[in-house]
């Protein structure tokens, strides 16, 4: 499983065979963004002791938030119209996907009920992305993103129904595909606006109680970015 601390030296080691051989640019910068994250999660509940546990079918849910990330990139041009981008875009504040509150009933019985809450967080989130861009002129360009994204996922909560609480973290994997539009306000300065789409993997957490939850989803999101090039 790649991690933050792995993918940071990769991108590092790339940059540096590349520019053994060629002498480009570099471009460092910092983007707002705005996703909305669809998702769907079933959980499989622990009855009495010497029962079977029962799964609770696949439910969906969507959350829309906010987030800020900082970026570094290898500029390597191919020709007066080609580049291509080598870059590392990471996520240093935590980011609260979602917190939500609903009703629930215990399976352990047949008349308890109560609230469950549960709050989801982003944290460490990190793409590293290949994103080849093309020249129109007048300083405007176009481009496509390929990248692979890493992170952390804390899951925090209670259930008042059954009794449990549940603080957990997994890891969140997944590819990201994305189209944007670049322009050079001068020689070092240029802005981005761009739409991004991420497929993550499954990710899992077990409560106190020991109901294992399993959820996976999807990201879109919109992003303008500004950056200085050297």
């Amino acid at each position: 499983m790649i991690t933050i601390k792995k993918m940071i030296p990769a991108a590092l080691l790339l940059t540096s065979i590349s520019g053994a051989a060629f002498a480009d640019n570099w471009n460092i910068g910092a983007s707002a963004s705005y996703g909305s994250i669809d998702g769907t999660a079933k959980d499989t509940q622990v009855g009495p002791t010497g029962t079977v546990a029962q799964t609770r079918g696949a439910t969906s849910g969507d959350a829309e938030f906010p987030f800020a990330s900082i970026f570094v990139e290898y500029v390597k041009t191919i020709d007066k119209n080609l580049d291509l981008v080598f870059g590392l875009d990471y996520v240093p504040f935590k980011a609260e996907i979602d917190s939500r509150s609903f009703s629930d009933t215990s399976w352990e019985t047949t008349n308890d009920s109560g609230t469950r809450k549960a709050k989801l967080e982003l944290e460490n989130y990190a793409t590293l992305y290949l994103q080849p861009t093309y020249k129109i002129g007048g300083g405007t360009a176009v481009f496509g993103k390929v990248g692979y994204i890493n992170g952390d996922v804390k899951i925090s909560g209670s259930n008042t129904a059954t009794g449990s609480t549940i603080n957990a973290t997994d890891t969140l994997n997944g590819y990201v595909f994305g189209l944007g539009v670049q322009h050079n306000i001068n020689k070092n300065l240029f802005v981005r606006l761009e739409g991004n789409f991420t497929a993550h993997d499954d990710v899992t957490a077990t409560d106190s109680k020991g109901t294992k939850f399993t959820a996976d989803s999807e990201l879109i999101a919109g992003k303008l970015s500004i950056g200085y090039s050297f």
